[in-house]
């Protein structure tokens, strides 16, 4: 992210470039994710974290809350009835659980906060 795109980052609805409004009228339009990708080092990859990151901006998947609740991060997702995250491991179950297997648990926090419904997360 450069440093002006850094700086724009909290800056809504300034932060949404032409570029990256198609994408996030078609986040705000439709009522299930669906998310397939590999899991790489017990993470996702870098081109999907770029996506979350520039997509999923402030304003768009969450607010910051005022007054009392400051600093609480309220979801904005609304219309998203459904998520499922499907992925695919480099190794066995008990390597994953003994790691305490990351990406299920980012997931399923991140669905939370994201889209106030449990993601249905799917492993191979």
């Amino acid at each position: 992210m450069t440093r002006k795109k850094h700086l724009n980052y909290h800056d809504v609805p300034g932060n949404l470039t032409p570029l990256i409004r198609p994408y996030v009228d078609r986040l705000r339009a439709t009522e299930a994710v669906v998310l397939v990708h590999p899991v790489w080092n017990y993470g996702y990859s870098a081109i999907l974290k770029g996506y979350f990151d520039r997509i999923f901006l402030p304003g768009v998947s969450f607010t910051m809350q005022d007054g009392d609740d400051r600093g609480q991060l309220a979801p904005c997702l609304d219309n998203i009835k459904k998520v499922a995250l499907v992925t695919s491991y480099s190794s066995d179950r008990l390597r994953s659980w003994i790691m305490g297997d990351p990406p299920r648990r980012l997931a399923i926090r991140w669905g939370w906060i994201r889209f106030r419904t449990r993601p249905r997360y799917l492993a191979l």
